[in-house]
């Protein structure tokens, strides 16, 4: 038998459930108990999942479509949830999707699509050696969409070489885009005839299920790009970073050209001051920002913003290259940039990493050194899981 001594220093389970509603962090007003939530980080959708397995008024709370709305509305920009790492379109190998935050839903692998984009919740595919098929997926519901490419890849080595590239967005008039991708979207597609240099454009929507094909822009001595070259939403314009970069006017449908502050390799990105910028690695391990604005004289040019150090912020031995190797070579390549914010992905020698460059925050994302599309959307599991039935 227990110790009858022992048995009666135990509190009674009643006991302990009334020290557990007496807790004074349990008893708040559901006002308030919504400002702590709100203060949760996006980018880590367990502590919401957490959250709502304290006791069910919490789990209300978090239930509530009002409060999902409130808690996006407090975050403004999307977190980075997880990223596309494109495969070897020549060697036909897929895409897949690493989730950077716990509980975040389990993704297939996409084998045969190739990632093209990703943009307001949504991201878009290739089938690979076939530019015929477009899809659109929502990563969080897994809903696909089809969609008929308006460029058709011919398969052919005698074939002029031809730069395919394509982005989505979001198709409607002052969104947040908060929560937006089950709504209508636009699709833009971009080619580039190596032989005729000649860019052209077409511009899809998903309301009235048509192509419109933009105006073509002429251009001398222009270089074969790789497929899929990446894209930026600044304002009303898409810019897609080719041998120079091809500014998109989604309002007027023309495309035009623009130099780039240098040679070489770089990434366009959107500035915080809502213009367009470029950042780059020179001299091996130094991040360069330009932002593109009206100088003195009203005419546009590139203007340097900051310089930084990446191996600075890196961890040690993430380069691995010696100082003469890394004079000859860049040793950092800027994959991508997620946008709206300051975090930047790095392929080094060692691997990927996520960069924050407001922060200062380092973390590893890949082994691999692949190109990166950021996934960025809101996902609130607990409430996911407690409003069945519910608007997602």
């Amino acid at each position: 038998d227990p110790n009858p001594r022992l048995r009666r220093t135990m509190p009674p389970a009643a006991a302990l459930m009334g020290e557990l509603l007496e807790d004074p962090f349990l008893r708040l007003s559901p006002e308030l108990v919504e400002e702590v939530f709100f203060r949760l980080p996006p980018d880590e959708p367990a502590c919401l999942a957490h959250a709502s397995a304290v006791c069910k008024p919490w789990r209300r709370i978090l239930a509530d479509v009002g409060f999902r709305r409130r808690y996006r509305k407090f975050h403004g920009t999307p977190p980075v949830l997880g990223l596309f790492q494109r495969g070897d379109w020549l060697f036909r190998k897929g895409s897949r999707l690493v989730p950077t935050s716990a509980l975040f839903p389990a993704q297939p692998d996409h084998p045969d699509w190739f990632a093209m984009d990703c943009r307001h919740g949504r991201a878009l595919f290739a089938r690979i050696w076939d530019t015929s098929v477009l899809m659109v997926l929502d990563p969080v519901s897994g809903h696909q969409r089809l969609v008929s490419s308006p460029y058709i890849h011919p398969v052919s080595f005698n074939a002029a070489p031809v730069s395919f590239s394509a982005a989505v967005l979001c198709a409607a008039q002052g969104c947040d885009h908060h929560g937006c991708q089950g709504g209508h979207f636009r699709l833009a597609v971009v080619t580039t005839n190596d032989v005729q240099e000649v860019t052209s454009g077409w511009l899809y929507s998903s309301e009235t299920r048509v192509w419109s094909e933009l105006t073509s822009v002429h251009h001398p001595n222009v270089r074969f790009t790789n497929l899929a070259a990446p894209s930026v939403l600044v304002g009303d314009a898409l810019y897609f970073n080719l041998d120079g970069i091809i500014q998109c006017q989604l309002g007027t449908l023309c495309l035009s050209m623009l130099e780039k502050p240098i040679d070489g390799n770089g990434t366009l990105m959107a500035t915080q001051d809502g213009l367009l910028g470029f950042a780059a690695v020179v001299d091996a391990a130094y991040l360069t920002l330009w932002s593109r604005e009206a100088g003195p004289k009203g005419a546009m040019g590139w203007a340097k913003l900051r310089i930084i150090d990446l191996e600075a912020l890196l961890p040690v031995g993430a380069m691995s290259l010696t100082l003469e190797f890394r004079r000859r070579v860049h040793a950092l390549v800027i994959s991508s940039i997620a946008e709206g914010t300051q975090i930047i992905f790095v392929i080094a020698r060692a691997g990927s990493y996520m960069v924050d460059l407001e922060s200062g925050r380092v973390r590893p994302v890949s082994s691999l050194c692949r190109k990166i599309f950021p996934y960025m959307s809101f996902y609130i599991p607990a409430m996911e899981a407690a409003c069945a039935g519910q608007e997602q």
